[in-house]
C-alpha cells in the first residue's frame, strides 16, 4: 500500500506563511529555556532570571507557532516577539546568552516583513 502525496502538500504550506520566522521564534523559546534548564554546568540560573528564562521561551515559542498557523496575526506576533526580546537581554541572562535574542529578533522582523503571495488576477492571465 503506497501513500498518496500529493504536490500541494508541505511546500504549499511552508510557502503560504512566514515558515522562517516561526521557526527562528521557536528556536529562539526552546534555546532559552535549554540554556536556563541545563545550566551549561558552570552557570546556574536560578531565581527571577530563570523564571524570565522559562515565561519568555515559551512566549517565543507561542508566537512562533502562532505565525505558523494564523499567519494573520503576525504582526501582533512580531511585535510582541521584537518588544519581548530586547526584555530576554536584561531579565534572562542576555537573551540566553546572546544567540536566544539574535534568534528571535531575527524571527521577530522575519514576521513583520513577510508579505502573503497575491494570487494571479484574471487580467494578467490573459
Amino acid at each position: 500500500m503506497t501513500i498518496a502525496v500529493r504536490p500541494d502538500g508541505w511546500p504549499a504550506w511552508r510557502q503560504g506563511r512566514p515558515f522562517a520566522a516561526g521557526l527562528l521564534l521557536a528556536l529562539g523559546g526552546l534555546e532559552l529555556i535549554c540554556v536556563s534548564w541545563v545550566g551549561l554546568g558552570f552557570l546556574r540560573f536560578t531565581g527571577t532570571a530563570g523564571a524570565a528564562s522559562w515565561t519568555l521561551g515559551a512566549l517565543f515559542v507561542v508566537a512562533g507557532v502562532t505565525t505558523w498557523h494564523n499567519p494573520a496575526l503576525r504582526y501582533f506576533s512580531g511585535v510582541l516577539a521584537a518588544v519581548l526580546s530586547l526584555v530576554s537581554l536584561v531579565a534572562a541572562n542576555l537573551g540566553g546568552l546572546l544567540l536566544g535574542f539574535l534568534l528571535t529578533a531575527v524571527g521577530s522582523a522575519l514576521a513583520l516583513a513577510w508579505i502573503p503571495q497575491q494570487a494571479p488576477s484574471s487580467r494578467e492571465e490573459a
